[in-house]
């Protein structure tokens, strides 16, 4: 199932400063969309909150996870449940493992953990509404348009539906610092 935009029609409407049910909703929903799944793959996350089961290698006794962590729900050793406050504590998108348990002999650890964005942050709605304006308010993508004595130059780095680079810039801090991989369960 496709995720949702991230941003709506209206916030783009009100981005772009026009009346309120008067942009194309096909079109604009459209770019959106394809706007959206840009930010998504460049920040490398859905900005939406989930619960993932996974191995995760267990490294001087910390275990890095996909964040932001929200909470999480077990963590296991050979199929021993650990406990919290006991053998294992969150501290930010790291759970440290506490004590000579016996994590000292093992390499991974199965933890399920819920993660992501409750909301989705606005300077990431900011970035989608100005990818999805370029690609509305020049879809020919046009570098300069006259009319009469009147003549319209757009800038070099408003040409085709893309990310500029200080718009990637922007999405670095969003991108996990543990990637995903080796999923089950959920």
């Amino acid at each position: 199932m496709p995720l949702p935009p991230l941003a709506t029609v209206e916030q783009l409407e009100d981005w772009l400063q026009v009346p309120r049910g008067s942009a194309p909703v096909n079109t604009v929903n459209l770019a959106l969309d394809i706007a959206s799944d840009m930010v998504r793959r460049e920040a490398k996350t859905t900005f939406t909150v989930r619960t993932w089961t996974a191995w995760r290698l267990i490294e001087d006794g910390r275990i890095l996870l996909a964040g932001p962590v929200q909470s999480v729900g077990e963590v296991a050793l050979d199929d021993n449940a650990l406990t919290e406050d006991t053998d294992w504590r969150l501290e930010g998108d790291t759970i440290q493992l506490l004590g000579s348990y016996q994590w000292r002999t093992c390499r991974r650890a199965r933890v399920t953990w819920t993660f992501g964005w409750p909301v989705v942050p606005m300077e990431v709605v900011g970035l989608v509404l100005d990818v999805t304006a370029r690609a509305c308010v020049n879809p020919k993508n046009l570098r300069q348009e006259s009319t009469g004595q009147r003549a319209v130059t757009f800038a070099s780095e408003t040409l085709a539906t893309s990310l500029a680079e200080v718009e990637k810039d922007k999405l670095q801090r969003y991108r996990p610092a543990a990637t995903l991989t080796s999923r089950f369960g959920r």
